[in-house]
């Protein structure tokens, strides 16, 4: 059974990340952190792949690609 993961944590990882993270290094830490068997979710959406999610979260600009990489935008994003 996937484990299903708020796309909250995702934004959180890259909040917590001292440098902006390449898709390959944040897949790398979501799979260390939660296996690789997992799908995620957010307030309107459902049963999302990573590339979907960040797909999303780009579209809303909750997250950001600079040069180095992705990087959480903390002015996007909601609080609860």
């Amino acid at each position: 059974m996937k484990q299903d993961i708020h796309g909250h944590v995702v934004l959180n990882l890259l909040l917590e990340a001292p440098e902006p993270l390449s898709r390959l290094a944040l897949e790398e830490k979501i799979e260390t952190e939660f296996g690789s068997n997992v799908c995620f979710h957010t307030c309107s959406q459902q049963d999302l792949s990573l590339n979907e999610l960040l797909e999303f979260l780009l579209s809303k600009r909750k997250v950001v690609e600079v040069e180095a990489g992705l990087t959480a935008n903390p002015e996007r994003m909601c609080n609860h």
